[in-house]
């Protein structure tokens, strides 16, 4: 896409219906179906964009990117290695409030939540912008959000390719049944989404907040071993990958913050008004 031309990456409509009867998810009008179906379309185009920017890295990539994801496999492998050991260690030594405790870190880095969490950033990003402030949070709740969804889709075909099983199945550590389902463990569902996320706000905010990121989403990874849900190769290499993606898209969308638009948007006859999140391209 050319600069100037806008994608569109979150539609929220407020419905305001002046009649009672069936009412108005979307403003009930050609209008309001209209802007919906163009949202959708660009928030498509947009993603497609990131995607063949995704697929085609390897192409680019150099000497130094090379080496890097070189070692990223060679520590994913010797914690492959390590994997039994890790579990036996890990599982002679839980507790029922250690369980406790990862039970909430488990549900902190669900996709579900991590959801919500980006949504409710960027819902408080444009309010905090709408009222002169940066529009810095914004930017980096949607990027966040595209990262959690690229993180949570490449897991899923991993898991689909390896088939591992997990290690509460008791089958060992190298028990493999490629197209098996989801419920599989290779790689971490949660890390990924969880230092995807993490990731994006650690490249866009100051030290003390990527602390926290970081430090969450190791709690989230390790909440993942210890309640013998995941192998630490699964963890390891379920981080490393969200951290990747993080890294990448929020240097895809690197631009000036003043890129990012939010503009109001009404609805014919006054049913309804809502609020157009674009960025430039």
């Amino acid at each position: 896409m050319g600069p100037g031309r806008q994608v569109l990456v979150v539609l929220i409509i407020l419905c305001a219906p002046l009649t009672s009867g069936l009412a108005c998810a979307a403003g009930g009008e050609d209008s309001a179906k209209a802007l919906e179906e163009d949202s959708i379309s660009k928030g498509i185009q947009a993603t497609i964009e990131d995607a063949k920017a995704l697929a085609t890295a390897p192409l680019r990539m150099d000497r130094y990117d090379a080496l890097a994801l070189g070692g990223a496999m060679t520590v994913v492998g010797g914690f492959f290695a390590a994997d039994h050991g890790i579990r036996d260690l890990v599982q002679r030594n839980t507790t029922a409030k250690g369980w406790d405790v990862a039970d909430g870190f488990n549900t902190f880095g669900s996709a579900g939540v991590l959801l919500g969490l980006n949504a409710g950033l960027i819902a408080i990003g444009v309010a905090k912008q709408s009222y002169g402030g940066s529009s810095h949070l914004k930017d980096a709740g949607l990027i966040s959000l595209e990262a959690e969804l690229f993180a949570v889709a490449a897991t899923a075909a991993l898991k689909e390719l390896t088939g591992r099983a997990t290690p509460d199945k008791r089958q060992g550590t190298t028990h493999f049944r490629p197209f098996s389902g989801l419920d599989t463990s290779f790689p971490s569902a949660h890390a990924a989404a969880s230092f995807a996320v993490a990731t994006v706000f650690a490249e866009r905010f100051e030290p003390p907040v990527a602390w926290l990121a970081y430090g969450l989403a190791s709690a989230v990874a390790v909440s993942r071993v210890y309640t013998d849900k995941h192998f630490a190769s699964d963890v390891v290499a379920g981080g490393l990958i969200g951290w990747g993606l993080g890294k990448f898209l929020s240097r895809q969308h690197g631009a000036d913050p003043s890129e990012w638009q939010v503009r109001p948007v009404a609805m014919e006859h006054g049913r309804g008004g809502g609020l157009m999140v674009g960025k430039q391209f």
